[in-house]
């Protein structure tokens, strides 16, 4: 009697016929890093760096701000927006929160944009990968005297699924987008003029932001002062749902 194979021979063919599974989309990919619902919030520590008496002081002055989605919309395109609400206390008063500031986040298939006082950021782009760059700042016009610092930027992937600590908490999965990185001048000589620029964000998958370190100071000599545009944000991850 021959061998019966033909069973062994079906399995066969239908294991290679199999239908495999369909990775992630990765627009899907960079929303689990910027997720957005109604109802959730994230919590800081806000470091604010200003300049005082007439531009020539710097000091770092700390609050806590609290960053709620609280209101969805589509766009003319059909992109969904999403409303973002901080609210601020001080240090001292842990009990009174204040209405500070509005946001607006809006997500295509393949951008993450930030629009803050009227400024449209592009944070975050698809595919995220160490080989991406891009100019986020391509919705800002540059050609405003105040504004100006923002040319040149090139927004890139510094790191993707790495690990981050921060605040003595480990996010196991983080993308750091690191934006610009500049000094121009002698920042230890006030004879002449010189500026610094950096920004870098962190994000962590299924939270959002967790880390933003951004600082712009453009000293002028003649004035013995700082432009009105210099000034630092350092935002720290303290809590979130």
């Amino acid at each position: 009697m021959k061998p019966l194979f033909f069973p062994v021979l079906a399995v066969l063919i239908l294991a290679s016929c199999k239908k495999e599974t369909a990775p992630a989309p990765a627009s899907m990919v960079m929303k689990e890093y910027y997720p957005l619902q109604i109802g959730k919030f994230v919590t800081y520590r806000l470091d604010s760096t200003v300049f005082i008496n007439l531009n020539t002081l710097k000091v770092v002055r700390s609050y806590v701000v609290k960053d709620l989605v609280d209101y969805t919309f589509k766009d003319n395109t059909g992109n969904d927006v999403y409303r973002i609400r901080r609210t601020m206390r001080s240090n001292q008063d842990t009990s009174l929160w204040l209405d500070n500031a509005t946001f607006l986040v809006t997500q295509t298939a393949k951008t993450t944009e930030f629009t803050e006082n009227n400024l449209r950021f592009i944070k975050l782009v698809n595919p995220m990968s160490l080989t991406r760059s891009w100019n986020g700042n391509s919705y800002i016009n540059i050609k405003e005297d105040l504004l100006s610092f923002y040319e040149g930027w090139e927004y890139y992937y510094e790191t993707v699924a790495e690990p981050f600590t921060i605040g003595g908490r480990t996010f196991s999965q983080t993308a750091t987008v690191n934006q610009v990185n500049t000094v121009d001048g002698d920042t230890t000589n006030f004879n002449i003029r010189h500026e610094i620029t950096r920004s870098k964000e962190v994000y962590a998958k299924g939270i959002g932001l967790v880390y933003r370190d951004f600082y712009h100071a453009l000293w002028q000599p003649v004035l013995r002062a700082y432009e009105p545009n210099s000034y630092g944000v350092r935002m720290t991850l303290l809590n979130n749902n």
